[in-house]
Parts: C-alpha cells; structure tokens; sequence
C-alpha cells in the first residue's frame, strides 16, 4: 500500500445541466507544448514544441521534462510496433526514431516536408503526410518509402486519424478540408468546417471527429454524415472550467485518451496540454448558476487522508466519486443518497492510491456537478 499525500491544484469549478465537459490544465511553463500530442500505454503524454527544438513529457505523476532535442520544428508523433516514438521534422526534413531514454537517430532522411504521422490500421507501417508536397506515403518497418495517397485537393495535409471502421481522414491544414479514404483507397470530401484559418490536428472517439480551429480558437464536432458543429471555445482565452466559461489559445494538438472519453489539446498560443473530460457530456448552459453547496478540501496538503466537506442549503440527493486524467474511474466514493441540509463531511483515505492528478466530483440527482481537481504525491 502506497502512502500518498492530496494537495488541492485548482479552485473549484462547476457543471450544471446533464453530464458536461471540464476543461483544465495539464501543464506548465516547465514545458512548451504547441503541437502534436500523443500518450502512451504506462499515461505518459508527450508533445511537440514547434516554435522550439523539443519533444517534452510529462508524466502521469506530472513530473514535466524535456524528452528529447535538437530538432529544428517537431510536428506529429507515433510510435512504432517497438515502442520507440518516431517524430517528424517538419522545417528539417527528417523523421527520427526515439529511443526510451530521449536519445534518438535518424530513421528517414531526407524527406520533404513531413507533417502528420500515424501507423497504419493493425500494421507496422508509418503513414505520414507532407505538407510540402501535399501527398501521404507509407513508410515500412524498414524504412522504406513509398507514396500512398494523393489527391487534387490535399492542401497542405497535416491531420491524420482512423475511425473504427478502418476509414482513415486527412485533414488540410490551410483550408480546413476533411478528407475519407475509405479501405480499398476511395477518397471523398467528408467536411469543410468553415471557421478559423487553419486545422490542426483531427482526432477520433465514440462516432466522432474532432478538429482544432486554430485561429478561431475553438473545436469542432463532426457526426458520422460530416455534419459538423462547435462544440467547445468562443474568445482567445485560457480560461478553465466548463463547456460554458472553457477558453482556447489557438488550439492544434489534439489526443483521445485511450477510454474513449477524454481528449487532450495543446494549444498553440499559450504552449500548454489542456484536457476535456466527460467528453460524451452534454454541453453546459451559457446561463447555468453554481451551485451553492460551499465544498471545501482540507487538510490541505494532507497524507494519507483528506476531508470533503459541503454545506446544503436545502436537502439534495448527491454522489461523489472520482476519476484519473485517463478518465478512468477510480471509484465511487459515496454512493447516491440523501443529505439533509446543513453540513456534511467525507474523509476520503488515499493510502494505495497512485500518485497523479484527480478530479473529484460532487454530483446531484438534477445534474449539477462541483468539480475540484486535486493532485496526490508520494
């Protein structure tokens, strides 16, 4: 059993409405993530400085380091069947393979204007667009290139994503077309979302695509027919909280956590990883007012232990429960039942819980939801 201390992150935020999407903020000036962004299996999250010449991680624990150096504009990431990430160059034409320990070699050289990458669908081969060349190769285990896909209206390809159907997307980073391209290589015209300069990056979960409009500063939502709405940001902004109040700064990287219902955005502008959960959430209300329940967390910092108190105003059917930045759930802290009104308190023992960053949630039977985001260190 691990003996782990809580430390209270960020103040409290709130959700009203059914289950709805809260945005907050993963990283720090520790590093300067603005790119592509990728996790691996262990929940280390990895990232891209393309105004820079580093690869940063930063660990589940969040412990933030740079990984590796000395590229000249790093832009998508993948990792190959070994386990060994591959990042592209963009500005220096190569593709490098990066070991566990941060050193690297070159794996592909030279190669012109390499922007997104992707190993393909239940294979060892790398896909990987050009944003130069406005094509997409395949590239083999063995470092072989060949050209794979191209097409009158790729425009500078950058994002790349698989939805469960094999169907794989390319998105164009200077006019913001999505592409399909369908198993046996048909490509269409899937949307063309019309705000913002430019798209990022485009990510895949539970029947959706997402897509970054970078200088719209919000994030699209594209059903299974193309049909695409915004589905979060407004203003340039970093603002964290619910759907309603979240702000964007030019948001580009963007990553589903491997359950499906997390994403993760690194946004260009502040050069931070943001994280949205809940992500099949019903979006909050513009309107919505907190609730009043005055929830406070102490001792703080505490070991071994920390204490959830809240006082009601009136009787309310509540649950408390809380979930990792994977989006797991790491437990139902207490069960859905009736609290009269007046003063309450949870002490919630977290010997044997894993170091790392928590969103504890205090949750009514009517939907409104009071988040606070707690970190437990060793």
């Amino acid at each position: 059993m691990k003996s782990s201390a809580i430390v209270l992150f960020l103040g409290t935020l709130f959700l009203t409405g059914a289950r709805a999407q809260t945005v907050v903020t993963l990283t720090t000036s520790a590093s300067s993530i603005d790119d592509d962004i990728i996790l691996d299996a262990e929940g280390n999250l990895y990232g891209s400085n393309y105004n820079g010449s580093a690869i940063f991680k930063r660990s589940p624990t969040g412990e933030e380091s740079t990984f590796t150096g000395g590229l000249n504009t790093p832009n998508g990431l993948a990792f190959a069947a070994d386990g060994n990430l591959i990042a592209v160059d963009n500005q220096g034409n190569r593709i490098y393979r990066v070991f566990p320990d941060g050193t690297k070699e070159i794996f592909i050289a030279p190669i012109q204007g390499p922007s997104g990458i992707l190993r393909e669908y239940d294979s060892d081969t790398l896909i990987v667009t050009s944003y130069t060349t406005d094509k997409i190769w395949k590239i083999a285990p063995d470092s072989s290139v060949t050209e794979y896909l191209t097409h009158p209206e790729f425009n500078g390809p950058v994002g790349l994503c698989y939805d469960d159907e094999k169907n794989l997307y390319v998105a164009n980073f200077n006019d913001r077309k999505i592409f399909k391209v369908t198993p046996d290589g048909e490509i269409s015209l899937f949307a063309h979302p019309p705000l913002g300069q430019y798209i990022g990056f485009i990510a895949y979960a539970n029947g959706y695509l997402y897509a970054t409009a970078m200088n719209a500063h919000k994030i699209y939502r594209i059903d299974p027919d193309g049909n695409y709405s915004v589905w979060l940001g407004s203003t340039a902004g970093t603002a964290d909280g619910d759907a309603s109040s979240a702000r964007f700064n030019q948001p580009n990287g963007i990553r589903a956590s491997f359950t499906g219902d997390t994403l993760y955005v690194s946004d260009f502008g502040s050069k931070r990883v943001r994280m949205i959960t809940d992500l099949n959430g019903t979006v909050a209300t513009q309107n919505a007012e907190r609730p009043d329940w005055q929830v406070t967390v102490a001792p703080n910092p505490a070991r071994t232990h920390t204490r959830i108190a809240f006082v009601l105003p009136r009787a309310e059917q509540l649950r408390l429960e809380a979930i990792d930045e994977q989006g797991h759930p790491i437990g139902l802290l207490v069960p859905e039942r009736h609290y009269s009104a007046g003063r309450h308190e949870y002490n919630w023992n977290t010997e044997g819980v894993a170091a790392g960053i928590y969103l504890l949630k205090l949750r009514s039977a009517d939907g409104e939801i009071w988040t606070e985001k707690v970190i437990l260190v060793e």
